[in-house]
């Protein structure tokens, strides 16, 4: 009996030291491990600062004074290339249409190269006006600048073919990025990106 009440007063006391130490008997405090502001292991990792690493040169035209047109720099997720250049053109970003920037090339244009550098056939779902071969023209210029050929004496001009109509624009240069208003008046705003309005202008 004696021995039954030793065990049970070892006990309380044990209890009460614990108590007395501020330590809460019926919870375990897990010290953290990783610094403060890390995210936890089993938590995704965040984004890179950028997820569009490239930028590609595109020349687009403005739909307040539809005159020149203006080369921009457009960031882009994978790594650019010359046949990807008319997609680039048939579509406009948030930010490009918020700035009033438009495009005359539909989608759906591919190229084929000719055995001559720099000179290609076009083929487009619908004919090409002068505006949108302009932003092929100038475009491609621009990509020849950047990324000129290991022949020195290529120079960084383009030459488009459209077979459908016949259309050539020979060695035409892109006149410092600056495309003049077309003869018989402006050109008519896409009725969406890429679709080109009617208009005598561009069409």
């Amino acid at each position: 009996m004696r021995r039954r009440w030793a065990i049970a007063a070892a006990a309380a006391a044990a209890v009460l030291a614990v108590g007395g130490c501020g330590v809460q008997p019926t919870g375990v405090n897990v010290a953290r491990l990783d610094p403060f502001g890390a995210s936890p292991p089993s938590s995704p990792e965040t984004a890179s600062p950028s997820q569009y690493p490239y930028t590609v040169s595109l020349f687009l035209f403005s739909t307040i004074n539809k005159g020149p047109g203006t080369m921009i720099n457009r960031p882009v997720q994978n790594e650019p290339a010359p046949m990807s250049l008319p997609d680039e053109l048939a579509i406009l970003s948030a930010d490009e249409q918020a700035d009033q920037y438009t495009t005359y090339v539909p989608p759906g244009v591919t190229l084929k190269p000719t055995q001559q550098a720099h000179q290609y056939f076009v083929y487009s779902p619908a004919p090409l006006g002068p505006l949108a071969l302009q932003q092929l023209t100038c475009t491609f210029d621009q990509w020849w600048i950047q990324h000129p050929d290991p022949n020195p004496q290529i120079r960084a001009t383009t030459r488009l073919i459209e077979p459908s109509t016949g259309s050539d624009t020979q060695w035409q240069d892109c006149p410092e990025g600056v495309v003049q208003t077309n003869p018989g008046g402006a050109a008519a705003k896409p009725t969406a990106p890429g679709v080109v309005g009617k208009s005598t202008a561009e069409g």
